[in-house]
């Protein structure tokens, strides 16, 4: 495979992942509205994104910078053009229905439309455009290298994005959010409560985040999966698979947060969230390095 297009396709994974992220998180920080944790999540939501804003920033401003300003390179429409911008980089392989849902979310994006409507509209308009982008890849997509580096791109940045979103949420403040709103962000509620429903707590919600091995919007599912594609990707695994520099990286992660108890995720939260992130962008130039030209787009800026 040409490493345009793998490179391609591992960003068209993350913008869309992404996008989607940050939509679904963006709802949450607008349905708190003028409640007195709105300015605190805002706030620490803004710097766990790499941009710092004044301290009695609240939900609108948080709405302009990750949400519709297409100057910010933090906003779902820049995510959203982005992808596009990796899509026509890969475009003898991916299908013309799949073309079509990049152009038409892009254009929905980029056409001010966004700006125009109410927030939790917008996000909603974001999200489907994600899951449509995603479900016409799964439907169209031959299982080939393209699809594990398109799944790598997705799982790197969800693990990313989970870890930012447990730091503004429990680690930041000055008194931590409610799980409720933690498992929101992370798109993780309804699965929390069919798995957990009598542990009702902050304990039980980060511990479900962080290590539960059948929720797909867990930090331990998203490690082994993508492990699973880089083990597909490796030709000679007897040689190879010991020595990537990407496998060595999730795989000591993931046997961290596996063998942690709950008392030491909690008390080490604020060191396991900064690990992951320097997990990603390290498996990230890893990757780039073994696989990649060069690197299309910037990581996340540190915060």
């Amino acid at each position: 495979m040409l490493s345009r297009i793998a490179e391609s396709m591992f960003w068209i994974g993350r913008y869309v992942e992404r996008a989607d992220d940050q939509a679904r998180v963006l709802t949450v920080n607008l349905e708190l509205g003028t409640e007195a944790d709105a300015v605190s999540f805002s706030t620490e939501l803004c710097r766990a994104m790499g941009n710092p804003v004044d301290s009695g920033s609240g939900p609108r401003e948080a709405w302009a910078v990750l949400g519709i300003d297409e100057t910010s390179p933090y906003s779902m429409v820049t995510a959203l053009s982005n992808c596009r911008g990796s899509a026509r980089r890969a475009r003898e392989i991916l299908s013309m229905s799949t073309w079509e849902a990049i152009n038409r979310s892009y254009r929905k994006a980029t056409s001010g439309r966004l700006a125009l409507v109410r927030p939790p509209l917008a996000c909603r308009e974001v999200r489907d455009s994600c899951s449509m982008i995603i479900g016409t890849l799964a439907a169209t997509m031959p299982r080939d290298q393209a699809w594990h580096f398109l799944q790598l791109g997705r799982l790197i940045e969800r693990m990313d994005m989970t870890a930012r979103v447990l730091h503004s949420t429990v680690v930041a403040p000055p008194f931590p959010a409610h799980h409720h709103l933690l498992l929101q962000a992370c798109g993780a509620q309804q699965s929390f409560v069919m798995a957990r429903g009598r542990e009702d707590t902050l304990s039980a919600a980060v511990d479900f985040i962080l290590r539960d091995p059948m929720s797909p919007r867990s930090i331990y599912y998203c490690l082994t999966e993508a492990l699973a594609c880089l083990d597909s990707l490796v030709v000679d695994r007897q040689s190879r698979a010991l020595e990537d520099e990407a496998i060595r990286q999730l795989g000591q992660l993931r046997a961290r947060i596996q063998y942690a108890t709950v008392e030491d995720s909690l008390d080490s939260l604020d060191q396991i969230t900064l690990e992951i992130q320097q997990t990603g962008v390290r498996a990230t130039e890893a990757l780039t390095s073994n696989y990649f030209e060069a690197t299309l787009s910037s990581q996340w800026h540190e915060r």
